[in-house]
């Protein structure tokens, strides 16, 4: 009954609106061993305490007879996102942009342009930006911000401001800066406080906005990495406040996503896959139930929130990339598996900077970590997974991708070479399913 109901809300979502934009920061490493000492790092010192249910909501499902209309699902209230609109399915290539090709950068997508700033390439930490509009194919250059170059920040869209906190380069930072892509302008935020270690590490740290306040979580750094208490900025009042302390320390690598009254974050660990729910109004936090997978530890798994579903799967494990995918339904804490894809898929890219995309009908992961990948697709609708033309990226790692709505732009990121990461890609594409 469980997989006809979902099922059914499925096939309902493809016409309900859509959720607000997400953004992870996911561990990152410039070699595999940096990363694999990170990893084990962020194992020590993990209490779990139980918490409260994940999302307070009813769903009724009935039966269909003669002429019946199956209700449309109580879900929050949240910003519009147009759905994919038909066009021819390929890729073209973007524009040069007037910035240098980095990886490890921060990008938001503001319903008009793609922006994307910061990141390194080599030894080179850059504090510069640029905004692409892909209705016009042009680039901008950002004006000139306070913030000193860095990888990694954690990074938000509030629907009028970028803002940027933390990251990494020759120090860890604790400062904040908010753009207006309207103005042009930038403005200096106030920094991370003390109180919460002072810096807001760029690794295995996440962040969302609830459409007034961005809550974050993750290792805020002082005398080394600390799973401390969740926080929120308040852009009104250019404050931040505590929150609760975690039931574990925050997962290596992962998604965080607003279902509309919770941070629901995905990820992995050294130990296996695991999820948290945080309320930031009640300072509530929660478990996930443990997912239909196998225990054992994967990295880089596909993670998105459909406005009512967040599914999962895939990822690097020791048997190589993983086929297998479920969907969470928060309102009844419970898992549904999902018809295994007919490859082996990452959802993240090698370094978890390539979130998986919603289109508003089906999920799409591009392959784009491995030379001549394909995207994949996933209807929801159908239950049927699609794989589409090769990628023309030489196997790029560390690069977003971004959804506009009705395609998927890639820029930056970098090939590896040997066992470090990376040589960068000048090239940009954009690809239409």
């Amino acid at each position: 009954m469980l997989e006809d109901n979902l099922r059914t809300l499925f096939t309902l979502e493809a016409a309900a609106e859509q959720p607000p934009a997400r953004i992870s920061v996911p561990v990152a490493g410039r070699s595999a061993g940096a990363g694999q000492r990170l990893r084990r790092a962020l194992t020590v010192g993990s209490p779990v305490l139980a918490a409260a249910a994940v999302i307070a909501a009813i769903v009724t499902s009935v039966a269909l007879t003669g002429g019946g209309r199956i209700p449309r699902p109580a879900r929050p209230g949240m910003p519009g996102m147009p759905l994919a609109v038909p066009g021819p399915a390929g890729w073209v290539r973007l524009p040069g942009a007037p910035i240098a090709p980095r990886s490890q950068y921060a990008a938001v997508w503001t319903g008009k342009e793609m922006i994307v700033w910061g990141g390194y390439s080599n030894a080179t930490q850059y504090g510069d930006g640029a905004a692409y509009n892909p209705a016009t194919r042009t680039w901008t250059k950002l004006a000139p911000g306070p913030l000193a170059g860095r990888d990694l920040p954690v990074t938000v869209w509030t629907g009028k401001d970028m803002l940027i906190f933390g990251g990494a380069g020759t120090s860890a930072y604790s400062d904040g800066a908010a753009y207006d892509p309207a103005a042009n302008t930038w403005r200096k935020l106030a920094p991370i406080p003390r109180s919460l270690g002072g810096n807001l590490s760029g690794s295995g740290s996440y962040a969302v906005w609830t459409g007034k306040v961005m809550v974050a979580w993750g290792f805020f750094e002082r005398s080394g990495r600390q799973a401390l208490a969740a926080a929120t900025y308040n852009p009104a009042a250019n404050s931040w406040t505590a929150g609760t302390v975690a039931p574990a320390q925050a997962p290596a690598s992962g998604e965080a996503f607003w279902t509309g009254k919770e941070m629901i974050v995905w990820g992995s660990s050294a130990d296996s896959p695991e999820g948290f729910a945080y309320d930031p109004a009640t300072g509530r936090w929660s478990t996930l139930p443990a997912s239909p997978f196998a225990r054992a530890p994967r990295e880089s798994m596909l993670a998105v929130w459909t406005g009512r579903y967040l599914v999962v799967g895939g990822g690097d494990g020791p048997a190589g990339r993983q086929k297998d995918a479920a969907a969470y339904d928060p309102v009844t804490s419970s898992w549904t598996r999902l018809p295994d894809a007919p490859v082996g898929f990452d959802g993240s890219g090698s370094y978890g900077t390539a979130p998986g995309i919603w289109t508003g009908a089906s999920i799409i992961t591009i392959e784009d970590a491995v030379p001549g990948g394909r995207p994949l697709s996933l209807d929801l609708t159908t239950r049927r997974w699609s794989l589409g033309p090769e990628a023309p990226v030489p196997g790029r790692q560390e690069a977003h991708e971004i959804w506009t709505g009705s395609q998927v732009l890639v820029w930056g990121g970098g090939v590896p070479v040997r066992n470090s990461c990376c040589k960068t890609v000048k090239t940009g594409y954009s690809y239409t399913p």
